[in-house]
């Protein structure tokens, strides 16, 4: 599960990092404002691969790490939306609004269920 996580945040650290530079490179109106999400995006990727991979792994870290994966997960499924909805289909808003949905679902799991062990309840759903 951890190995998948990590693929998609990568993924998604990259992705984002790539729709930041297009946003400042075309310089379209209101470019700066998604510049800044994008930002945002990467660095909770970057945030959760280190709280899930142990290089940071404090309280407060992890809680905003979770409130990061929420707001993620909202996000990336109103751009998932907004785009099966838009009269002009952007791929690239689909693939990586997809991929922000999957990393914040599935930061959220290990983050609720990582503190348990292995012989807890929890873990017998397959994890």
């Amino acid at each position: 599960m951890r190995t998948i996580l990590n693929a998609v945040c990568w993924f998604s650290a990259v992705a984002c990092a790539w729709l930041g530079a297009m946003y400042l490179i075309l310089g379209r109106p209101g470019y700066v404002g998604r510049f800044g999400l994008a930002l945002m995006f990467v660095l909770q990727s970057l945030l959760a691969l280190a709280v899930l991979n142990g290089r940071l792994q404090r309280l407060p870290w992890r809680l905003l790490t979770f409130a990061g994966a929420v707001g993620i997960v909202w996000t990336g499924g109103m751009a998932v939306a907004n785009t099966l909805q838009d009269s002009h289909f952007e791929g690239f808003a689909l693939i990586i609004g997809t991929s922000l949905v999957l990393q914040g679902l599935l930061t959220a799991w290990q983050l609720i269920t990582g503190p348990f062990t292995p012989s807890s309840k929890v873990h017998q759903f397959g994890m």
